[in-house]
């Protein structure tokens, strides 16, 4: 009997038919001799062990060969848990590493800002006073040059205005001289009866008349001629001037920023461009401490009295051509939409009072970069990220938090300053009205009492002028 079929099993109480003449039927019991009946139960209960003990070696070699794969794959499965947690744990230390790093940075940042803002509290006075008097001296000496100007095309014009009324009244002076000696002409020709004298008098009076009125008429032209040119010159002196005030005013913004620019970072090269270069105004090469270069900022500056977008495309253009990673307008007047600072296309554009706080906060993000480049060469991730955070909308606003707080000091320090200024003058005037109210009733006392009984102040007297108030 084969194994992979399945054995006939036959009850022997069942009734079969005769094979030889199929009408005979019988049970199979009687059919079959007892012997014959225990053999085939014999056979039968061999090869039921048989095919049980098959069985259960093909089960047993089959689970031996589960056992072994799942006892693989779970091996597997452990070496890979293994090397995703190693991985897991170098993440987790680069980004501890890292988030430490940027902590320090940022409190580093902080106390430099803090520092930065302690000093530019303190000298920011200072920096006002010496700003205004800069330009007090500029528009004084532009004011003196023009008065000047003008007083001499007044007097010139005065001149001119003095000859023309004297070239009148010569001209009024020969009328009459001209009417008078006709009549003088013709009173002695007259007297002397002779008409052909009168007439010939009268003929060379008028001629020369004429020649002399001919004379000063082409000197009153001449007269008006040098006049007009000098109205004219005037005119183009004045044009001059306006020009000339305009570009004086930007070339001294230019000097103010490259003057401060050196004094606030002296590490720093500042490198002015010449006039009459095509190119930005100042571009400031930004070093480290130690020298290293860490990028460059390149500086254009607008003293004018209307904005003109088209500045930004040049300025573009010139951080381009400077190989620049950031690129400033400091102007005096500022796009509509823009209170103090801002960014326009990727390029900062600022005003006259916060263009240092944001000079310093750029700079130091300059270094804080060149820094963490050298510090995670390798680790482009890092980099990666750190140059988003830079460039994203998280450090523009953390920048643009800085300076309005900058804006907002320095806006209350003008508050105050003017709070004081309007209490010293009324100090001053109260002090004033006492200083007044009591010299004129001690001038009622000496008028009713007499000055020689009452005791003399000295700070009322007037041969000492030199000296403070001292009221006794």
């Amino acid at each position: 009997m084969l194994a992979d079929e399945d054995p006939i099993r036959l009850s022997l109480e069942q009734e079969v038919v005769c094979p030889h003449d199929n009408l005979h039927r019988f049970v199979l019991r009687a059919g079959l001799a007892e012997s014959t009946i225990q053999q085939l139960q014999r056979t039968w209960a061999q090869e039921q062990a048989r095919e049980l003990d098959r069985l259960r070696a093909e089960i047993g070699r089959e689970y031996s060969n589960r056992e072994k794969a799942l006892e693989q794959q779970l091996q597997q499965l452990t070496a890979e848990i293994a090397g995703w947690r190693s991985r897991e744990a170098t993440l987790l230390a680069e980004r501890a590493k890292f988030e430490k790093e940027k902590a320090e940075q940022a409190v580093n940042l902080a106390k430099q800002l803090e520092a930065e803002r302690e000093t530019i509290s303190q000298t920011v006075r200072a920096e006002e006073l010496q700003r205004a008097k800069v330009r007090e001296q500029i528009l004084k000496d532009q004011m003196d040059g023009q008065n000047q100007l003008i007083q001499e095309i007044q007097t010139q014009l005065a001149l001119k205005n003095s000859a023309e009324i004297a070239l009148k009244r010569a001209i009024e002076d020969l009328k009459l001289s001209h009417q008078e000696a006709l009549q003088k002409v013709a009173l002695e020709a007259r007297q002397a009866a002779a008409a052909e004298a009168v007439q010939k008098a009268e003929q060379l009076a008028t001629q020369k008349f004429r020649l002399e009125l001919d004379t000063l008429r082409l000197k009153q032209r001449e007269l008006e001629k040098q006049r007009d040119d000098a109205r004219q010159v005037a005119e183009n002196l004045r044009r001059k001037m306006e020009q000339g005030s305009q570009q004086t005013q930007g070339e001294v913004l230019e000097l103010i920023l490259e003057r401060e620019l050196a004094s606030r970072f002296g590490t720093d090269r500042i490198e002015p461009i010449s006039k009459g270069v095509f190119g930005a105004d100042v571009v400031q090469h930004v070093l480290s401490g130690d020298g290293r270069a860490c990028g460059s900022i390149t500086w254009e500056t607008k003293n004018t009295q209307n904005w003109n977008p088209k500045w930004l495309e040049k300025l573009r253009a010139d951080m381009i051509a400077n190989k620049s990673e950031f690129g400033i307008l400091v102007s005096t007047v500022l796009p509509d939409g823009v209170d103090h600072f801002g960014v326009i296309d990727g390029l900062w554009v600022c005003d006259l009072k916060v263009w240092p706080i944001l000079a310093t906060t750029l700079r130091q993000q300059l270094i804080a970069l060149t820094f963490a480049r050298l510090s995670s060469e390798g680790r482009d991730r890092k980099m990666e990220i750190l140059y988003r955070y830079l460039t994203g909308p998280e450090f523009r606003e953390r920048v643009n938090a800085v300076l309005r707080t900058f804006v907002g000091m320095k806006e209350q320090l003008e508050r105050e300053k003017r709070a004081l200024i309007k209490q010293w003058s009324a100090r001053e005037k109260q002090i004033e009205t006492v200083i007044d109210g009591m010299s004129g009733m001690y001038g009622d006392l000496q008028g009713i009492i007499g000055s020689a009984s009452l005791p003399e102040i000295a700070s009322l007297r007037l041969d000492e002028p030199d000296e403070g108030p001292k009221l006794l």
